[in-house]
């Protein structure tokens, strides 16, 4: 009579969780309590304090003393990723903002997903942006749809480093990746004022395939005003995809290849957005230079003569 086959253990494997944090005793909390209630164990959440001034540090250690504070110099966080980083233990890896939060399930669906497709090295789940109202305060969170799955969104899944190219499509708190795979990246890169995260889903997205589940497991809490209120004086993302495409060009990993007019027409979008956000702040040699760029790439563009025009024109800058 053969023995039947030994049970397979199911996999737990350990979590490690990063929350860079700079003054942010107002939403720590909820961010903090979002991870607990995952309910998965073994589970390390590491918070690293970049330089606070307020009661952030204080806060967690009185309510989370399960959580492990790093503090550092402000130094920005891209910086912070990288310090919680270099400390994390997990098998897994996840990110969380200190003013994002996670929905139940999050864990438990990311790791069942990794779980059965061994060759899937992270993955990402839909969000939903939780918006303030214009006096700064949030309606109540919404529920998260009922009965989600690990259901996968196909044309964002696999080998996306094309689809990435087009557009930002992973948010950070909402990835999950293997530590093999955040060794080999080598952290954040701390000379980006924005962009730092873009750049390194690119860079991730040449090592393995990135999944994506269809199920909303986060949110992302947008402050009011904030897509507008900080105009930067570097067109990041657009930097970021160019140095994307001089050092990758426009093919993926498995083969697939961008059309050159899809490449043309991203940057010349992205160099748009830029002229006219300091059209609109009052920039005129930024938005001239930024304008003419997205002539050259998409000619198309026709509007964009008329910003390379009203940046020479003070009456056409109160056009908007």
């Amino acid at each position: 009579m053969s023995k039947a086959p030994p049970a397979v253990p199911p996999w737990r494997p350990s979590v490690s969780v990063i929350v860079p944090a700079y003054n942010a005793a107002r939403y720590v909390a909820e961010a903090l309590q979002s991870i607990t209630e995952q309910g998965h164990a073994p589970l390390e959440v590491l918070l690293v304090d970049d330089g606070s001034t307020d009661d952030t540090v204080t806060l967690v250690r009185r309510q989370f003393p399960a959580v492990r504070v790093i503090s550092q110099p402000n130094a920005g966080v891209a910086e912070a990723r990288n310090t919680g980083l270099r400390h994390a233990r997990g098998d897994l890896i996840c990110l969380l903002d200190a003013d994002d939060g996670w929905y139940p399930g999050k864990l438990r669906a990311q790791i069942e997903h990794l779980r059965t497709h061994p060759e899937t090295g992270a993955v990402y789940h839909a969000w939903r942006v939780w918006a303030a109202a214009a006096d700064g305060s949030y309606p109540a969170l919404p529920a998260p749809p009922q009965g989600q799955g690990g259901e996968i969104v196909a044309e964002l899944s696999g080998w996306i480093y094309p689809q990435l190219l087009l557009d930002c499509v992973v948010h950070t708190s909402s990835i999950m990746i293997r530590r093999e795979f955040v060794e080999q990246l080598g952290g954040f890169r701390a000379d980006l004022v924005n962009g730092e995260d873009y750049d390194y889903w690119l860079r991730l997205s040449r090592l393995t395939r990135i999944d994506k589940l269809a199920g909303v497991y986060s949110f992302y809490r947008a402050a009011p005003g904030s897509l507008t209120s900080s105009v930067k004086t570097v067109n990041y993302e657009y930097e970021v995809v160019c140095a994307a495409l001089h050092r990758w060009g426009r093919q993926g990993p498995d083969g697939r290849s961008l059309p050159p007019m899809a490449v043309r027409r991203r940057l010349g979008k992205l160099a748009f957005d830029f002229a006219y956000a300091h059209l609109r702040g009052g920039s005129p040699t930024l938005a001239r230079r930024a304008a003419l760029r997205c002539v050259r790439h998409d000619p198309r563009r026709l509007k964009a003569l008329l910003f390379v025009l009203a940046s020479f024109l003070p009456a056409l800058r109160r056009w908007r």
